[in-house]
């Protein structure tokens, strides 16, 4: 019972945290293509060289949609076949699609405008009124979220998990600045927006799913209760 009434609290924070979110991305978009993080993009595309070009490209390639689901097939894949555990695999798959989408909450609300060309050089293309939040960000923030809530346990581990988890974020962030396709306020967006998404999805999973899942005959014989809290 303390688990679910404590799983209940989640969603206003979620929609607060989501209001907050797309708040931020309007004042944002409010400042132009002369608003304050600019000068980030155009300090990092000032130092850019080949090695560096390569990695960011990568990361570009690895962690778009393509690649993104990819990743993830494997991670549930992995789960369902290897590990027989069906009620991870749909907590793991379901927690960082709903991350993930969340970006796309943002880049229809608010419409921000790439960063100009002609000031950040950009070396990828990437046009059109969908640059709040990053979406590659958006996904490395809910895989890592996924991985500490799903495949970790309170301990060393998971405090290690946690810090690579945010390691791994900011530099898929820095990333896409380096690239010159996000604005700061962009990364920062994706990370709130999908920590948002994540809340509220929790609730419902805490709350509705999970006790059906957990009672199915057919997943009895595989896992045990995987409680997100």
């Amino acid at each position: 019972m303390y688990a679910r009434v404590r799983s209940w609290i989640l969603l206003p924070v979620g929609v607060a945290l989501l209001i907050l979110t797309l708040t931020l991305g309007l004042v944002a978009k409010s400042f132009g293509s002369s608003g304050p993080d600019i000068g980030v993009d155009v300090g990092l595309s000032e130092i850019r060289n080949p090695l560096l070009n390569a990695l960011a490209v990568g990361v570009h390639v690895g962690l778009g949609p393509v690649g993104a689901v990819i990743i993830l097939g494997v991670i549930c894949v992995w789960l369902l076949f290897v590990r027989r555990a069906p009620l991870q695999s749909f907590a793991f798959g379901s927690i960082t699609a709903v991350g993930w989408l969340s970006s796309e909450i943002g880049k229809f609300t608010v419409g921000r405008l790439r960063p100009p060309a002609v000031l950040v050089h950009p070396l990828v293309i990437e046009s059109g009124r969908d640059s709040f939040p990053s979406g590659h960000t958006a996904f490395a923030a809910s895989l890592s979220l996924a991985i500490i809530l799903v495949l970790t346990r309170p301990g060393m581990w998971r405090r290690w998990i946690i810090f690579a988890g945010v390691i791994f974020t900011v530099l898929v962030a820095l990333s896409r600045l380096y690239l010159g396709v996000h604005y700061v306020s962009d990364v920062v967006g994706s990370v709130l927006i999908s920590g948002a998404g994540v809340l509220m999805w929790l609730v419902l999973w805490n709350a509705f799913i999970e006790p059906r899942l957990d009672n199915s005959r057919l997943l009895a014989r595989f896992t045990s209760t995987t409680s997100l809290t």
